[in-house]
C-alpha cells in the first residue's frame, strides 16, 4: 500500500523548534489539546518531531474550521494553529470521477494522481476570537499582499518541489489543479476579492523559483467565479487561469488531463497532482469523514480512495453516491477512525522541503 507524505517548509520546522524550546519547560503556555497530548510523558529526550506528532494528532477526522475553532488557547492557540496551516499532506491515490460537486463525470478508466491537501488562509472566525491566519496576513486590519504572498509562498512552494521532484523521478513532467485556496468560506471579510490576490501569487511564485520547476508543465488554476480566463507562460510553465464558472464547464479539477489541453497542448506525459483546499485541524478529507461530499477537501476525498491511504482500510467507489466506501459494517470513515483507534502519523512520513 502506498502511503501519505506529511510536508512541512524548513522555515516552519524552525518555528516549530522555537516553540517547542519554549513550552516544554511550561506546558500551561500551550493550547490544551497539545497539553494533553504531552501530560504524562517523559518530554526529556522529546525532539521537535515528536513535538509535531503529538501537535498534528490533535487533529480531528471532521471539523468546520471558521467556526469549530477558538484559537485562544481552549482548544489550540494561534502559535500552535499557524504551525499546523503550514503543514501540507502528499496523497497518492486513484481518481474514479471528474471532482464536480455534484452529478460528476465518473471515469471510464480511473487513472493514478496526487492530491495534495494545503490549508488555505484562514481568516474568519465565527466565535469572535482572532482567526488563525489573520495577523499573518494583515496590517493594521487591512490585508497586506506582501504577507499574504508570504504565507502562501511557505504553503505552495514545497508542494511545487515535490511535484517537480516525483515528475524528475518518472521521467514525466508535473500537471498541477489548483482551486481558490481560501477564497470561499475561510476568507471573511474579505470574500470575492482573493481570487485574483491568489493569481497573483501564483504569478509571483512562478516568476521568482520558475527556474527550479523544470519538470512542471502546466498549472490550472481555477478560482470558480473570480478572475477571468487568462494563459500565461512564465519560465516555461503554462498558467492556465480556468474560473469554472466561466465557460469551463466539464472542467472540473479531477478531470481527464486532455480535458484541460488547449489546441496546441499536450499533457499525456505528465503526472498528475491536485492542489486540495484544506483547513488547519482536520484529517485530508474533513467532511468526507461523515459520508458528505462537500466542500473541495470533501469531494476530492470522496472522488478518489484517498481513505484508503489515510486509515489503510480499503473501501470501493460506489457510482451511484459517487463516493468511496468503507467495507461494510461501518457506515462512513469516521467509524472507521473510531473503532480501530487510529491516528495520524507525521515522524516516519516527513518530508521537509
Amino acid at each position: 500500500m502506498q502511503h501519505y507524505k506529511v510536508i512541512l517548509p524548513k522555515q516552519t520546522q524552525e518555528r516549530a523548534r522555537n516553540y517547542w524550546n519554549l513550552i516544554k519547560e511550561n506546558l500551561n503556555a500551550a493550547g490544551k489539546y497539545v497539553c494533553n497530548g504531552l501530560k504524562n510523558k517523559n518530554l526529556e529526550n522529546y525532539s521537535v518531531e515528536d513535538f509535531l506528532e503529538v501537535l498534528f494528532q490533535t487533529k480531528q477526522p471532521q471539523i468546520f474550521a471558521e467556526s469549530g475553532i477558538y484559537g485562544n488557547g481552549k482548544d489550540w492557540n494561534l502559535t500552535e494553529l499557524g504551525i499546523l496551516g503550514d503543514i501540507s499532506v502528499a496523497v497518492p491515490v486513484t481518481i474514479f470521477d471528474n471532482g464536480q460537486h455534484q452529478k460528476p463525470l465518473v471515469h471510464a478508466l480511473p487513472f493514478e494522481g496526487v492530491l495534495l491537501y494545503t490549508p488555505g488562509a484562514l481568516l474568519r472566525n465565527d466565535v469572535g476570537n482572532e482567526a488563525a491566519d489573520w495577523s499573518a496576513v494583515t496590517a493594521e486590519n487591512s490585508l497586506d499582499y506582501g504577507r499574504y504572498y508570504a504565507l502562501y509562498e511557505r504553503r505552495l512552494l514545497p508542494l511545487f518541489l515535490y511535484a517537480n521532484a516525483e515528475a524528475l523521478k518518472a521521467a514525466k513532467k508535473a500537471f498541477i489543479t489548483i482551486p481558490g485556496l481560501g477564497c470561499g468560506m475561510f476568507a471573511g471579510r474579505f470574500k470575492g476579492r482573493l481570487g485574483i490576490l491568489l493569481k497573483r501569487v501564483l504569478v509571483d511564485l512562478l516568476e521568482k523559483y520558475g527556474d527550479q520547476f523544470s519538470n512542471i508543465q502546466a498549472v490550472y488554476y481555477d478560482p470558480y467565479q473570480e478572475c477571468a480566463n487568462e494563459r500565461l507562460e512564465i519560465q516555461g510553465i503554462s498558467l492556465m487561469v480556468r474560473p469554472l464558472t466561466k465557460g469551463n464547464k466539464g472542467k472540473s479539477q479531477l478531470a481527464q488531463l486532455s480535458v484541460f489541453e488547449d489546441a496546441s497542448d499536450n499533457f499525456s506525459n505528465c503526472l498528475f497532482f491536485s492542489v486540495v483546499a484544506w483547513d488547519h485541524v482536520s484529517w485530508p478529507g474533513n467532511d468526507f469523514y461523515i459520508d458528505s461530499r462537500a466542500t473541495d477537501d470533501g469531494v476530492k476525498a470522496a472522488a478518489t480512495s484517498s481513505m484508503h491511504v489515510m486509515t489503510g482500510i480499503e473501501g470501493i467507489y460506489n457510482k451511484k453516491t459517487y463516493s468511496y466506501q468503507p467495507p461494510a459494517p461501518y457506515q462512513n470513515w469516521d467509524e472507521v477512525i473510531i473503532k480501530n483507534q487510529l491516528n495520524l502519523h507525521l515522524k516516519e512520513n516527513l518530508l521537509v522541503l
